[in-house]
C-alpha cells in the first residue's frame, strides 16, 4: 500500500509541478466538465439511438454507464472512500478552484476515467461490429478518454490508480456491455424472424 501511494503522490506532483499550464488548464476544465456524470456520453448514445443502423449501440452505451454507476458511484466510491488529492493536501493550489467537486466527495475510482473507457470501449467494439469502415472513431474515443482521465490528475482531484482503476474497469465494463447488447439483439430479432436485420442493427436488409 505504501508503494502505491508513494507512486500516487509522486506523479500527481509531477503533473503539477511540471505539466500544467495556463493556457492548458481552461482546455481540461472544459474537457472535464462536459464528461462529468456521462454527459457527453449520454448525448452520443441518444444521437446514435436516434438512427436504426446505431441503435443498439446507443443502447449498448446507456447499459455500460449503468454498469458505471452502480460499479463506480454506488459501490466502490463509498466503500473505498478515499479522499480527493486536493482535500489531502488542502496548502496546494489547485490549477483550478471552479474545477473542483465538492470536498466530501470520494476519489476511487475516477467516474470520469470508468465512464469514458466503459463508453469509449463500447463505441470500439460496436464499429468494429457494424460498421468496421467507422472503427477508427473508437479508437479515437478512446485516446480521447485518455485525455479525460490525464484532465482529473492535472485539475488535482484524483490520484493516478483511481483514473487507471477506472480505464480498467471500464474496459471491462464496454466488454460486457456489448455483449449484453448483443443478447440482446439476438432476442429480439428471433422473436421477429419474418424480418431480416443488418448484423446487431434494426436497419432491415
Amino acid at each position: 500500500m505504501d508503494t502505491i501511494l508513494q507512486f500516487d503522490h509522486s506523479l500527481i506532483f509531477y503533473v503539477h509541478d511540471h505539466l500544467v499550464y495556463s493556457f492548458l488548464t481552461p482546455i481540461m476544465a472544459f474537457i472535464s466538465k462536459i464528461t462529468g456524470s456521462g454527459a457527453l456520453w449520454i448525448v452520443i448514445a441518444l444521437l446514435l439511438m436516434l438512427q436504426k443502423k446505431y441503435r443498439v449501440l446507443g443502447v449498448a452505451i446507456i447499459i455500460a454507464l449503468g454498469f458505471v454507476l452502480i460499479i463506480g458511484d454506488q459501490g466502490l466510491k463509498p466503500h473505498v472512500a478515499r479522499l480527493r488529492p486536493f482535500v489531502d493536501f488542502p496548502n496546494v493550489t489547485v490549477p483550478l478552484e471552479s474545477a473542483l467537486p465538492k470536498a466530501n466527495s470520494y476519489s476511487f475510482p475516477s467516474g470520469h476515467s470508468f465512464g469514458s473507457f466503459a463508453s469509449a470501449m463500447t463505441i470500439y467494439l460496436g464499429l468494429s461490429q457494424i460498421a468496421p469502415q467507422k472503427r477508427y472513431l473508437g479508437i479515437i474515443a478512446l485516446l480521447g478518454s485518455l485525455v479525460v482521465a490525464f484532465s482529473r490528475v492535472y485539475l488535482f482531484v484524483h490520484y493516478p490508480t483511481d483514473v487507471l482503476t477506472g480505464l480498467i474497469l471500464g474496459i471491462i465494463v464496454g466488454f460486457i456491455a456489448w455483449k449484453l447488447a448483443r443478447i440482446g439483439w439476438n432476442w429480439w430479432t428471433n422473436r421477429h424472424n419474418d424480418v431480416e436485420y443488418e448484423p446487431y442493427t434494426f436497419k432491415r436488409k
